[in-house]
C-alpha cells in the first residue's frame, strides 16, 4: 500500500465495538490509532487487458456498478464490503484490487476476511478473527485472543503477547520472541520458533520443526519431519512419526517427552539435575551418571537421577545419544532466523527448464482438452457436421468408458485394497477390472446407441483409432486411485498428529500427578521418627502405634499401581493416618474429626490432594499454637 488513498473516511469510535470487513481481492491491515477515531484508508488498483494484466494501474473512484463499497455503521459494529459486480462486462477483462489500511483504537473487536490479500495485525488488544485464502498473515505486537487461518500463504508472529491460534494449509510458520498461548498448524511447511515464552502449540503434516531458545513449554509433532530444539528452559513434548530429532535441553520443569517411530536422537540433557529418566532406543549411548538408581541396558534407562524430580520420556525406534554439547554442524547458523531483506533493484528471474516444460505440457494439454469439449459439446447441442450422430456417440461412449473407471476403483477399493498388499499388484488388478467394465459398457452403449444410427457415411478406417481410445480409461482409473491413496494418507498423517498431541496432554498430566504423588515432606518422616525414637522407652505402646501408622502411611505412598485417581473415601483414609500420626507426636494440642458428605464416598480425585493442604495447616498453623 505505497500509492496514495484512492479513498479516506474517519468515524467516531464512541459507539464503535466492532468491526466487520470482507474485501473480495485486496490486502487487509489494521494498526493502532491512540486517537478515539477509526480511519478507513482504501487502495484501489486495476490490471487492465489493454497493458496484457502486466501493469498496475491507481483506480481514482469507485464505480457502484463495477465495484461495490459500502461503509456503514449499524447498531456498534461498523461494516464495511467491497465486492465486484462480477456481472458487469468490464470485470470480465479488467481485475480490480481493493485494499484496506483501517487504523482504530486497541479495544475494538474485528472480524476480516479477504478472498486473495494478506492480512496484517499491529499494535492492538482486543478479539481478533481473520481468514484469507490464499495471501499471508503477520501478526505483530498484538494482545488479546486471536483466530483465523489462510488456505495457502505462510504465517508470521511476532513480539506478541496474546492468545493465537492461526493455521496455514500448506506455508510456513515463524515465530519470534511471543508470549501468551500460540497454537498454529501447517499441513505441510516448516515450523520456526525463536525465543518463544508462554505455551506453544506447533503441528506440521510432512514439514520440520526448529526451536531455538523456550522458557516455558512446547508441544510440537511431525509426520515425516525433523524436529531440532535448541536453548530449551521449560517442558517439552515432541513427536515426529519418522524424522530425526536434535535436542539441548538446558533445563526441565516438570517433563521432557520426545519420541521418534524411525529416528535418532542426539541431544543434551541437564545432567546435573533431578530427573525420572525412562529412556529406551535401539542403543542408547549416555555419559556415566555418578547418582543414578535404576538400571540400564544398551537400549534402555529407567531410574532416578540426582534423587529424582522432573519427568523424562524418551522413545526412540532408533539410536539415541546424549552428550554434554552438540557439534557446531548440528547448531543453526547465526542468520538461520533472520527475516529475508526486500530487494528493490530488479533481477532476472531465473527459470527451471524441467520445470518450464512441465507447465508448458499441462497448459497445452488443459487447452486442448477445453477446446475439444466445447467442440464436441457444439457439434451436440447445433449439429452440422454429416458425423454429429457419430460424434454423440462417442460422447456416449466417453460417459460410458468414465463411468466404468469409477465403478472399477470403488469396487476395489471397497473389497481388495486390504486385501493386496504390492501396491504394482493393486494397479494391475484395477487395469483389468477397468477393461471388463469398460467392455461390457460398450456393449451397452453398441445395442442402446450405434445399432441405431447410420455410420455409412463415417469412414471405416476411423474405427481402428477406437484401440487408442480404450487406453484412457485405464489411465483415468490408475490416477484416480493414486489420487485417493495420498488423500488417505494425508488423512492418516491429520489423524496421527490428533492421536500425538492427545498424548502429549495425558503425559503432562501424568507428569503432575506423579510429582504431587511424590512430594512427601522429609520434614515430616524425621519429626515422625524422632518422634518414636523418644516414645521407646518413656511409652513403649505410642512408640509402637506410631511405626504402624507410620508404616502404614508410607505404603500408601509407594503404591506403584500407576493408578493416578482415588475415591475421596480412601484419600479420607490418608489423612487420618497422617493425622493420627501427628496426633501422637502432638500429644493433646491436636484434636481433629472428619465429615465427608453423603454420596461423595466414590467419588474420584487426584490421589494426594488431600494430605498436602492438611500437612501444611499443621506445619505453617497449629504448630506453632502452644495451646489445643
Amino acid at each position: 500500500m505505497e500509492q496514495s488513498a484512492t479513498l479516506t473516511k474517519v468515524f467516531e469510535a464512541e459507539s464503535i465495538k466492532n468491526l466487520q470487513l470482507t474485501t473480495f481481492a485486496g490486502d487487509i491491515e489494521l494498526i493502532e490509532n491512540e486517537e478515539n477515531t477509526v480511519k478507513v484508508e482504501v487502495f484501489a488498483t486495476v490490471r487492465s487487458w489493454k497493458s496484457l494484466f502486466l501493469d498496475v494501474e491507481k483506480v481514482d473512484f469507485f464505480d457502484p456498478e463495477i465495484n461495490q463499497l459500502s461503509m456503514e455503521i449499524m447498531g456498534d459494529e461498523l461494516k464495511i464490503l467491497s465486492k465486484p459486480n462480477y456481472f458487469h462486462p468490464y470485470n470480465w477483462v479488467n481485475f480490480q484490487k481493493t485494499s484496506f489500511r483501517i487504523s482504530l483504537p486497541k479495544t475494538i473487536k474485528t472480524d476480516t476476511k479477504t478472498y486473495g490479500g494478506n492480512i496484517n495485525l499491529r499494535n492492538l488488544d482486543s478479539f481478533h478473527f481473520f481468514k484469507t485464502w490464499g495471501g499471508n498473515i503477520l501478526i505483530d505486537n498484538m494482545k488479546g485472543n486471536l483466530r483465523g487461518n489462510t488456505m495457502g500463504g505462510k504465517v508470521e508472529i511476532l513480539n506478541s503477547d496474546a492468545t493465537i491460534e492461526a493455521k496455514t494449509w500448506g506455508g510456513n510458520v515463524f515465530l519470534v520472541e511471543n508470549q501468551g498461548e500460540i497454537n498454529v498448524r501447517t499441513l505441510g511447511g516448516n515450523i520456526k520458533i525463536q525465543n518463544q515464552k508462554g505455551k506453544v502449540h506447533a503441528t506440521t503434516s510432512g514439514g520440520n520443526i526448529v526451536c531455538d531458545g523456550l522458557n516455558g513449554e512446547l508441544k510440537c509433532s511431525t509426520s515425516g519431519g525433523n524436529i531440532k530444539l535448541y536453548a530449551i528452559n521449560g517442558n517439552v513434548g515432541a513427536s515426529t512419526h519418522g524424522g530425526n530429532i536434535v535436542a539441548e535441553v538446558k533445563s526441565i520443569k516438570e517433563y521432557l517427552w520426545l519420541d521418534s517411530s524411525g529416528g535418532s536422537l542426539d541431544g543434551v540433557l541437564p545432567l546435573n539435575q533431578g530427573l525420572n529418566l525412562d529412556i529406551f532406543g535401539t542403543k542408547v549411548s549416555i555419559p556415566n551418571l555418578q547418582n543414578f538408581e535404576g538400571y540400564r541396558t544398551q537400549n534402555e534407562l529407567n531410574g532416578k537421577l540426582n534423587g529424582g524430580g522432573a519427568s523424562v520420556k524418551i522413545k526412540i525406534a532408533g539410536s539415541i545419544r546424549i552428550s554434554s554439547e552438540l557439534n557446531q554442524t548440528q547448531k543453526p547458523s547465526n542468520n538461520f532466523f533472520k527475516k529475508p531483506e526486500k530487494n528493490t533493484s530488479e533481477k532476472p528471474i531465473s527459470v527451471n527448464f524441467t520445470n518450464f516444460l512441465f507447465v508448458m505440457l499441462f497448459c497445452v494439454l488443459l487447452t486442448y482438452g477445453f477446446s475439444s469439449i466445447m467442440y464436441f459439446t457444439l457439434e451436440i447441442v447445433n449439429p452440422k457436421s454429416i458425423f454429429a450422430n457419430i460424434y454423440k456417440g462417442v460422447f456416449l461412449s466417453n460417459i460410458a468408458n468414465g463411468l466404468s473407471a469409477l465403478v472399477a476403483v470403488f469396487i476395489f477399493i471397497s473389497f481388495l485394497d486390504t486385501r493386496i498388499q504390492k501396491n504394482w499388484l493393486k494397479y494391475l488388478t484395477i487395469i483389468v477390472l477397468t477393461m471388463i467394465f469398460v467392455f461390457f459398457a460398450q456393449i451397452i452403449v453398441g445395442i442402446a446407441y450405434w445399432s441405431k444410427i447410420d455410420r455409412s457415411n463415417f469412414d471405416s478406417d476411423r474405427n481402428n483409432f477406437g484401440y487408442y481410445y480404450s487406453v484412457i480409461p485405464l489411465l483415468v482409473s490408475c490416477i484416480y486411485f493414486y489420487y485417493w491413496q495420498n488423500s488417505r494418507k494425508i488423512t492418516r498423517k491429520i489423524s496421527e498428529q490428533e492421536y500425538q498431541l492427545l498424548n502429549l496432554e495425558k503425559l503432562k498430566t501424568t507428569a503432575e500427578l506423579g510429582a504431587l504423588q511424590a512430594r512427601i515432606n522429609p520434614h515430616f518422616l524425621y519429626n515422625s521418627l524422632n518422634s518414636i525414637a523418644s516414645l521407646v522407652h518413656s511409652d513403649p505402646d505410642n512408640a509402637e502405634q506410631m511405626t504402624v501408622l507410620l508404616s502404614k502411611f508410607f505404603r500408601y505412598t509407594t503404591d506403584r499401581n500407576n493408578e493416578h485417581f482415588n475415591s475421596i473415601a480412601d484419600e479420607l483414609e490418608i489423612v487420618r493416618t497422617y493425622l493420627s500420626i501427628e496426633q501422637v507426636r502432638f500429644g493433646d494440642r491436636l484434636k481433629f474429626t472428619t465429615d465427608l458428605g453423603k454420596g461423595l464416598e466414590e467419588v474420584q480425585i487426584p490421589r494426594f490432594l488431600l494430605q498436602p493442604i492438611v500437612e501444611n495447616a499443621i506445619k505453617h498453623g497449629i504448630s506453632k499454637i502452644s495451646g489445643e
